[in-house]
């Protein structure tokens, strides 16, 4: 079982390379994978940034993270 989701990436600040995704975008992004996991542990199985936009696929046997590491895991 999978769940698909994406997080909008802000315009980045004058100056700097790219937008940074905040700990409350990817809190509010595992909020709706564990609404669909429900009781079953999951993880971020897959992230590809592309043209302002995240994708994440998070699934049953991937990466566990709360809402900080996924977005140090995001930006970095």
């Amino acid at each position: 079982m999978t769940f698909e989701d994406s997080i909008k990436v802000p315009t980045p600040a004058k100056g700097a390379p790219r937008g940074i995704v905040t700990a409350k975008q990817a809190e509010q992004s595992l909020a709706l994978a564990a609404k669909a996991f429900g009781e079953s542990r999951f993880g971020l199985l897959r992230s590809e940034r592309r043209a302002g936009v995240i994708s994440l696929v998070y699934g049953l046997n991937g990466r566990a993270l709360d809402a900080n590491g996924l977005a140090f895991e995001l930006n970095n």
